[in-house]
């Protein structure tokens, strides 16, 4: 028709135009029907790239020219990843020369790239720059490396991982906005629908690897998620998010679904749409094999019951013994399926079950004790020497438990034995699990060790021994630190009263030991609260100076 009008002499601007916007109509159709785009879930700068397109294909049809291989890329690679490619090149694209020539410079691939910085990478911009003739900062272009797309991808991914690692497989409490900042995309109204389709790429590779949808880890998805979309039946929304917060993660999942999303074309309802019409049922299968999930309730008291039964942070005690097998093999971990890390599992959770902390066998996992000496190495000076960095997040205890025993190994190995030992001569009663006097502080050493030197000092035979001791020596029972004598004080009423500190290291405590008169010390309960009120126990000197009137 074009050409016809042409020929007559009656191609005027406004036919010219009509046949301009018509060729585009044409060519956005084409580019839905062989990529499979929906054009009502694009990006700012995703509509300008199949704006883009559309102008070109209508251009190359008009001369009789099909642009498969323009189409073919943007269905293997999505609008992102497409146009990152073409732009990233020694010499300028086809695209760019026809839509130059046709005065449509400003829709090319290079002008989209510097409107939309944010969805780019430095190389793209850099090439995009020169080839529109403006200056770069540097003479060369940017190293090459994933898209952007791919790298906020395995960012999103590895955060995840890493926070399921730090609290034994379970992904804590996060929210959309949280992932967003992690992959430097502080603006959701800006970068919402570019996070959204990151999102569902993991998602998806999570259908293909049969686990649940990481996405519904978050404290809600994203509105348009999981929509029914005219399927006779619906995804469950709140059971894919009871299975996803539940599930208990492991590195290996986190690795598969990394190599998946590696080989998935950047549009991520290309590959849902795809799913779906060919294989409907199986994501139908996938999906509902989570309804069955118990969703958190709502009661407050029932909520809280839900959140109990989720791992605790690792204690003092675990660090120590974690601690001790990643010295004794001198920072060269054991791998999560030895049968050393297996045995630390089991004993972890013996220990947990006797502290009351564990309500299953897989309270601390093979995976989490790997996990957790990985956590040491960041603090590691012959690890971190040649530049490395290790796991880089944790609780902040590990560096405490790092800097109190990683020099002295000695005493690590002694704790360690005491521990264990404590752990399984206690096991079948309530020494270690009961409660403590508010106010103690657990020693260094760990709550294990904590529990048994209280044990030992409110030993009736121990007091009794103490007091007759003192009474036969100084004729009366008065605080070693402050001098303070109850029955001076109150009369017959206070007449015996003292408490007895044992002033041993907790560490040196042998179940059956025999302790010595000279290792116990008489304090007034004040002077003994202070004692124990902080990490550090306090010496009965340190106290006495405490108490001692300043001149």
């Amino acid at each position: 028709m074009e050409s016809n009008i042409a020929q007559r002499d009656g191609l005027s601007d406004e036919i010219a135009r009509a046949i301009r916007a018509r060729s585009t109509d044409l060519g956005l159709a084409l580019v839905t029907e062989k990529t499979g785009i929906e054009v009502d879930r694009l990006t700012p700068a995703e509509r300008q790239i199949v704006q883009a397109i559309s102008e070109y294909v209508g251009i190359m049809r008009r001369k009789g020219k099909y642009p498969g291989r323009t189409l073919e890329q943007v269905r293997n690679r999505g609008l992102i990843d497409a146009a990152e490619e073409a732009v990233c090149r020694a010499k300028p694209t086809q695209g760019f020369q026809v839509l130059a020539e046709a005065d449509l410079e400003d829709l090319s691939y290079e002008q989209i790239v510097l409107d939309h910085q944010g969805e780019f990478s430095s190389r793209a911009i850099w090439f995009s720059r020169r080839t529109l003739g403006l200056g770069n900062p540097t003479e060369k272009p940017p190293a090459a490396t994933h898209s952007d797309t791919q790298t906020r991808t395995s960012t999103l991914i590895m955060w995840l991982r890493d926070r399921a690692i730090e609290n034994d497989g379970h992904i804590p409490a996060f929210t959309n906005a949280d992932a967003a900042r992690v992959m430097s995309m502080d603006d959701m109204q800006r970068y919402g629908q570019v996070h959204g389709n990151i999102q569902s790429r993991i998602d998806f590779a999570c259908y293909l690897c049969k686990l649940p949808p990481l996405g519904c880890a978050a404290d809600a998805p994203f509105s348009k998620a999981w929509a029914q979309q005219g399927r006779d039946w619906a995804f469950p929304v709140p059971q894919m998010q009871a299975a996803a917060q539940e599930r208990q993660w492991s590195s290996a999942d986190f690795d598969q679904l990394l190599r998946a999303t590696e080989g998935l074309p950047g549009q991520a309802h290309i590959s849902w749409k795809d799913a779906i019409a060919s294989a409907e049922e199986r994501v139908k299968a996938w999906a509902l094999k989570f309804a069955d999930a118990r969703v958190p309730p709502d009661d407050a008291d029932d909520a809280e019951e839900v959140a109990r039964k989720r791992n605790p942070i690792w204690t003092r005690d675990e660090l120590i013994l974690a601690l001790g097998l990643y010295l004794k093999h001198g920072g060269r971990i054991p791998g999560a399926d030895t049968a050393e890390v297996a045995e630390l599992s089991s004993f972890l959770n013996k220990m947990g079950r006797v502290l009351g902390l564990a309500e299953a066998d897989t309270y601390r996992n093979t995976n989490g004790v790997y996990m957790k000496m990985m956590n040491f190495r960041r603090f590691d000076p012959e690890y971190i020497k040649d530049g490395k960095k290790g796991l880089t997040r944790g609780n902040k205890d590990e560096e405490i438990v790092w800097g109190e025993f990683s020099q002295d190994h000695d005493r690590l190995n002694l704790v360690c034995a005491a521990i264990r030992r404590a752990v399984d001569e206690h096991a079948e009663d309530q020494d270690l699990g009961g409660t403590d006097d508010p106010g103690i502080c657990d020693a260094p050493e760990g709550r294990v060790l904590t529990h048994m030197h209280r044990v030992r000092e409110r030993s009736r035979k121990l007091v009794d021994q103490a007091k007759k001791q003192a009474l036969k020596k100084y004729g009366r029972l008065s605080c070693e630190a402050c001098s303070f004598d109850f029955e001076t004080k109150y009369g017959p009423t206070g007449s015996g009263l003292i408490d007895v500190h044992h002033t041993k290291p907790v560490h040196t405590l042998v179940e059956g030991g025999r302790t010595r008169i000279e290792d116990l010390a008489l304090l007034c309960a004040n002077c003994h609260r202070v004692v124990h009120s902080s990490r550090k126990w306090l010496s009965v000197a340190e106290v006495a100076e405490l108490v001692r009137p300043k001149s």
